[in-house]
């Protein structure tokens, strides 16, 4: 029987023919009747909470006015509704009204439910209404009565009925039910997912046996509507089966047993074998091939590629591995040791920082015969982010709790302590624990003011600790104990939340103006006694709250508030800069895709193919779909040119009319045409002019192509920002950008913060949300009482509490008086004082120390001292785990509501950016946004900076539905940053796990030891920041094919400066290890920050440069620290906000004076500005004046950070006009770029001198000669030669000397003393 798709189903009419009627249609009194009988006038009964019966049969109008008064009830119910609106109400009451009501249990009408009508209607519901609608669809088929409807669905899909029966009921009740729970909007809500989990485990089962029979019958169905070969049914038939896979592929993702069932496998077989490549969408395709993965069936239909060749045998020697778990030949390491990373916890256990084997770490190239494939490669991820991630903090902890144990062999020096940024404070004291609504339950914890400023004023302390920037909020900490604990925690902000408005609150009415606000009263009481880091002169104290809440954890610290003995020692150990949002999402997301397996691009990523050469890449899914074209005219000036993956793409007409040189026309070709695409940008070269215009165009395509928000990530703030503004500039709307650190004015209107505000929430959700406020509010109200006691666990209150409960005849005997036998009362002891006179009342002698369990049993005034005191400890330690489980318990139900309410407000966001068109975001930002992200459904993703980005992040930003991705960077520049120096490339022992290798360059790069093919990529070729002869030095060493565009021969000369480009060598040694430096491996040299401070001074001083044209490099934090007080006190500085964190890294531990301590940016009556920042963090800016000190100067030759290509090719390619090199060229040469630069220079002989050429205004003869080198020697007179700084300073006082003489001086003795200037330049400048 030939099937007839529709995208909608037509309703019956009368559309009620079988609901009970109870009103009958006809009125006896005919035109007697007082009532109208126009058919305009309007129904009464249609606008009721039940509608009206006669449905489309009925007599009156079943139409509405445009508007209804909805009166004063609330400012957005003011508002009107639609016509729409209203038949969305009426709709909904009749749907409902098709279920079965019971009572008792026992239905009372509607024996055989109209599932077909039913589920049509809830189809066109759904289709049709707003978010609010669908909500409250959604959730009441997901309550028993709508559960009910769909066990009647499956209850009749049989795959035994015959052929049409089957066919009639798949398209009128499966299609329309499988179409509304599989709906985008519906899949995508956060608010609606528990109601859909319901839905789907329901429709699964109970042991999958419904889900069984439901994929048979799906199966079947599939199967007869593909022997319809009807063409014009085709595209129809697409969209029946991408619903049928959706419902089929969450089903099985929902339930992981079902991966294990093996009834469900001939029902995917039929569908596969059935469903050919053009009976399937694109995307319908791929969720066929994640059915077949997760159930272990392989890949779907092979795709059509070509071979490509067998990589050669290679001869290799592997050295024996520990793996992982039980994988182990010594077995698992300790309890947090797993084969399958699903089960690691993110932050360390106890066993895990006390074990001493070494943790595994796989290897690039190695194949582990346990995993292959996608498993493998986020394996590997997630264990080495992991462990640069932790693994700093773990060592540190277990260092730490050796040095608490004084075992000197396992304790960090400190030296080790700076170099990996540890700080440890000691003598913590714990003080209590509160409550704050949004952050949950924490501790205030006490400890010693550092001795560096224990006797400062307050504002000296307070100036300290922000300089320091140590326990910032968010910051991870580990408490470490003798006795063996190991807990880790956040640092809080202390102010704490504000409580809600009274109109809010169920306990204090807006009215009631005398009753005391309480609430408002604690939040007083906690702003009053918040922590602090610098108040007290001689202790510190913070809010900290726990990273997992333990209630063993919780108990332990709680026993620690009132010691009854002191041995236990507890200290901090804090890593600055480690936060745990930072790291934490994107270990979970590789996590979870372990067992999802839904990353896109497996075939690239991951292949288990090996070969060599380059693979092959298909073009998008969406460019896939048959006659689907690009439209190019955003890049051809409005010429028509489009682009299909069918058919030749006509280059000579983009040629033609674009403003794109070839390399760039080529990028932009290869990542429109390739799904997965590649674009190094060498320095210079338009690789964010390259990935506007291509974001253009996909913008151009968005709605033909259904692309959704186009999501551009980023790996800094400021090129993020960059990228967006321009995006704007070229009139692209609907931009949202995720993050609160962005500096543009320009984006402050679109942050997601503020856009999700502005987004109406529906009814239900105000209703749910009121809901769940009130019920957070008895949760925080039940822990504050358990709170209480565990603040105090040694008060009489506490222990009362606790021996009536638990053991009633010790109560007896402590808390309740007894008679003598003369009738008098015995007195315990006064008022608040029992326990204390008991403990203190034992008989002097007695010396019995029975174990506690014993001691329990008999009577309390018979106890010996140490007795009662192992007693009473005894007791506090059990009330202690009895509250904590009491808390626990408590906890659960507030951590459940507190995730319901953020659901809420991420569900807001989500509809924020479904409407967008760009979605801006940094790799960080991703991470902390993936929830919400991966619900947008965005099909593109650009991602640029590729080559900084580290391959885990650039995996997560891989969402499920992403079908085209296109990364732009330049892996020859800096690389991704990775905390621990082991685990890096460049560090021989970290060669085979190279970290710090992204994704970008591990796919371009085919390594020697790689047996898999690399990808295909565009290089741009054409540079325009650089003049030629800078972009010689890295032409010459890296970019072979850098070619210069015209423009750049044009620039001008430096101003005050003969040579745009030289080396200043000098052999002027870095600074010695004094007592700050040998606690750190960051570098200075005094000398080069006197040169630098100098030339830096004249060329501003030629007030032809603005602000931020001047930039000074360094790779030391320590030499920018010290160029920067040379700078402060003369012009304003420019410096990169991660420079300011550094430095204040740097720092920590000193007090500065005041004019140390001020704000980074000084101003002076100059009216230029100079910028001053590490290499690394100026990577992807420019200036065009560059000023570059080298700092490294050694007997060893050692380069330091500068030794690596990658820096090296960022510090030379950075200048546009002029850049100048300060730095031993001895040393440099040591590393073999640096000896061709030399070489280079050698050459041009622009390495010896410093050549000024000072434009004095109104001077001229002699006296311009005189004022030339007396500014040549103001460069030059910080040399630690003190024979040449003698005979400078002479020549320098007898300059000054001719320049204020008369005019008659003799041009003889200017002359002399021009040749000594001379010779001091070139002694100072000499090797």
């Amino acid at each position: 029987m030939p099937i007839h798709w529709s995208s909608t189903f037509c309703l019956p009419t009368p559309l009620f023919h079988y609901i009970i009627i109870w009103l009958q249609g006809y009125c006896k009194f005919g035109g007697k009747c007082k009532f109208s009988h126009d058919p305009t006038t309007p129904c009464n009964l249609f606008q009721t909470r039940k509608g009206c019966p006669k449905g489309d049969s009925c007599i009156f109008s079943h139409r509405q006015s445009s508007t209804v008064d909805l009166g004063p009830r609330s400012k957005e119910n003011r508002a009107t509704l639609s016509t729409t609106d209203s038949d969305f109400e009426a709709r909904f009451r009749q749907w409902t009204y098709l279920i079965p009501k019971e009572k008792a249990g026992r239905r009372i009408q509607h024996d055989t439910p109209d599932i077909k009508t039913f589920f049509m209607i809830a189809w066109d519901l759904t289709s049709s209404s707003d978010a609010s609608g669908r909500q409250r669809l959604i959730k009441k088929l997901s309550t028993d009565e709508g559960l009910n409807m769909i066990k009647t669905l499956a209850d009749t899909m049989d795959d035994g009925q015959d052929d049409q029966s089957v066919i009639s009921l798949f398209q009128a009740s499966v299609i329309p039910f499988y179409r509304t729970i599989s709906h985008p909007e519906v899949i995508s809500s956060l608010v609606l997912e528990h109601s859909l989990e319901t839905i789907y485990n329901f429709l699964y089962g109970s042991g999958g046996r419904r889900g069984d029979q439901v994929f048979r019958f799906t199966a079947k169905a599939i199967l007869l509507a593909v022997a319809d070969n009807d063409d014009e049914q085709h595209e129809k038939r697409g969209s029946v089966f991408k619903a049928c896979l959706a419902v089929l592929e969450r089903m099985i993702e929902l339930n992981q047993g079902a991966q294990l069932r093996q009834e469900l496998i001939p029902a995917i077989e039929t569908i596969t074998t059935c469903t050919g490549p053009d009976d399937l969408m694109p995307e319908s395709r791929r969720k066929l091939d994640k059915i077949r993965l997760r159930l272990g069936l392989g890949s779907l239909i092979p795709s059509a590629k070509k071979p490509r060749p067998q990589a050669a045998q290679e001869v290799t020697f592997n050295f024996q591995h520990d793996l992982p778990g039980g994988l182990s030949s010594d077995g698992p390491r300790h309890d947090n040791d797993h084969e399958d990373i699903t089960n690691i916890q993110i932050l360390p256990t106890a066993e895990e920082i006390q074990c001493s084997r070494a943790e595994y770490l796989p290897y690039s190239n190695i194949t582990y015969k346990y995993l292959t494939g996608l498993p493998a490669l986020l394996d590997r991820q997630f264990r080495l982010l992991r462990e640069d991630s932790i693994g700093g903090l773990r060592d540190a902890a277990r260092s730490e709790a050796a040095r608490l144990a004084k075992d000197p062999s396992a304790v960090i020096t400190p030296k080790q302590r700076n170099q990996e940024r540890i700080h440890v404070l000691e003598n913590v004291r714990f003080r209590r624990w509160e409550i704050d609504r949004r952050r949950g339950i924490q501790l205030v914890a006490e400890f010693d003011q550092p001795i560096l400023i224990g006797r400062s004023s307050e504002q000296q302390r307070k100036d300290w600790w922000d300089s320091s920037r140590r326990l910032q909020p968010a910051s991870l900490v580990c408490l470490v104990s003798t006795s063996g604990q190991f807990i880790f925690c956040l640092v809080c902000d202390p102010t704490p939340t504000a409580p809600r408005k009274k109109k809010d609150r169920d306990d204090l009415a807006e009215e009631d103006e005398d009753v005391p606000d309480f609430a408002a009263m604690e939040y007083q009481r906690k702003k009053e006694n918040m922590p602090s880091l610098y108040k007290d002169e001689s202790k510190a104290t913070v809010m900290l709250t726990l990273a997992h809440d333990d209630c063993m954890h919780i108990a332990w610290i709680s026993q620690q508030f009132k010691k009854i003995k002191s041995s236990d020692k507890v200290s901090i150990v804090e890593f600055p800069g480690v936060l745990l949002p930072s790291f934490q999402p994107i270990l979970e997301a590789l996590q979870q895709m372990s067992e999802t397996l839904d990353l896109p691009f497996t075939e690239h990523l991951a292949p288990e193919v090996e070969g060599q050469g380059e693979q092959d890449v298909a073009a998008p899914l969406y460019m896939q779909r048959q006659g689907f074209s690009l439209d190019l005219r955003p890049l051809t000036g409005g010429q028509p040119l489009r682009l299909s993956a069918q058919t030749p793409f006509d280059w000579e007409v983009f040629n033609n009319h674009t403003s794109l040189d070839e390399a760039q026309q080529a990028a932009v070709i290869h990542a429109l045409n390739n799904s997965l695409a590649l674009i190094q940008g060498p320095p210079g070269t338009g690789k964010s002019y390259t990935g506007v215009s291509i974001i253009n165009v996909l913008l151009r395509n968005r709605k033909a192509g259904d692309l959704g928000p186009i999501i551009c990530v980023c790996y800094t703030n400021h090129a993020l920002d960059q990228l967006l503004e321009n995006l704007i500039k070229d009139g692209v709307e609907q931009v949202v950008r995720i993050g609160s650190r962005s500096k543009s004015e320009a984006l402050q209107n679109v942050n997601l913060q503020q856009l999700a505000q502005q987004v109406l929430q529906t009814k239900d959700e105000g209703r749910d949300k009121y809901m769940l406020n009130q019920q957070l509010d008895s949760s925080i109200s039940e822990i504050e009482a358990i709170l209480k006691g565990l603040n105090d666990l040694t008060s009489e209150e506490s222990i009362k509490a606790y021996l009536e409960e638990n053991w009633p005849h010790h109560f007896r005997q402590l808390f309740q008086p007894t008679m003598e036998e003369d009738g008098f009362t015995l007195v315990k002891g006064r008022k608040n004082d029992v326990v204390a006179v008991w403990l203190r009342g034992a008989e002097p002698g007695n010396s019995r120390d029975h174990a506690v369990d014993m001691l329990t049993r008999m009577p309390l005034d018979e106890m010996s001292a140490s007795e009662r005191r192992h007693l009473l400890e005894y007791w506090v330690k059990e009330r202690a785990e009895q509250l904590g489980e009491q808390l626990d318990d408590a906890l659960g139900p507030y951590q459940d509501t507190r995730e319901e309410l953020d659901r809420y407000f991420k569900e807001q966001q989500r509809r924020a950016l479904s409407q967008a068109h760009v979605i801006g975001v940094t790799t960080s930002g991703l991470a902390r946004n993936l929830e919400v992200l991966r619900r947008v459904r965005s099909k593109v993703l650009v991602c640029e900076e590729a080559g900084e980005v580290l391959e885990a992040h650039t995996l997560t930003a891989l969402l499920p539905s992403i079908e085209h991705a296109i990364l732009i960077g330049d892996h020859q520049q800096l690389r991704p940053q990775v905390k621990t120096y082991e685990l890096c490339h460049d560090n021989p022992r970290g060669k085979n796990i190279s970290l710090d290798i992204s994704l970008f360059e591990r796919l371009v790069k085919l390594e020697r030891n790689t047996k898999l093919a690399r990808m295909p990529f565009s290089r741009l070729k054409i540079q325009r920041r650089m003049h030629p002869s800078i972009a010689d030095l890295v032409r010459e060493t890296i970019y072979s094919d850098l070619e210069d565009h015209a423009v750049v021969s044009q620039y001008p000369l430096v101003d005050g400066m003969r040579h745009r480009l030289f080396w200043m060598t000098h052999n002027s040694r870095e600074d010695g290890a004094d007592h700050i430096q040998a606690q750190s491996d960051s570098k200075s040299n005094a000398f080069e920050v006197g040169m630098v401070s100098a030339l830096a001074s004249h060329l501003l001083r030629q007030g032809t440069y603005s602000n931020g044209d001047i930039a000074v490099l360094t790779p030391y934090v320590r030499q920018l620290q010290k160029i920067r007080r040379s700078l402060s006190g003369m012009f304003e500085i420019i410096m990169n906000d991660r420079d300011v964190e550094a430095l204040e890294k740097e720092e920590d531990g000193k007090i500065q004076p005041l004019s140390a301590t001020a704000s980074p940016v000084q101003k002076t009556t100059l009216l230029s500005a100079l910028r001053v920042a590490t290499v690394d963090n100026f990577q992807g800016e420019e200036a065009k004046v560059i000023i570059l000190s080298f700092v490294r100067s050694n007997a060893e030759g050692k380069c330091g950070f500068l030794r690596t290509s990658n820096r090296i090719n960022v510090a030379l390619s950075r200048a546009r006009h002029g850049m100048y090199i300060v730095g031993d060229a001895k040393t440099a040469s040591s590393v073999p770029m640096w000896a061709k630069i030399v070489q280079i220079l050698e050459t041009r002989e622009l390495r010896r001198f410093i050549r000024l050429s000072i434009v004095s205004r109104g001077v001229t003869g002699p006296w311009r000669v005189a004022a030339t080198h007396a500014q040549s020697l103001a460069v030059i007179s910080v040399t630690r030669c003190a024979e040449s700084k003698f005979r400078m300073f002479n020549s320098l006082a007898a300059m000054s000397a001719i320049l204020n003489a008369t005019r008659h001086t003799s041009w003889k003795r200017l002359n002399a003393e021009q040749n000594r200037c001379t010779q001091c330049l070139i002694a100072a400048t000499r090797f």
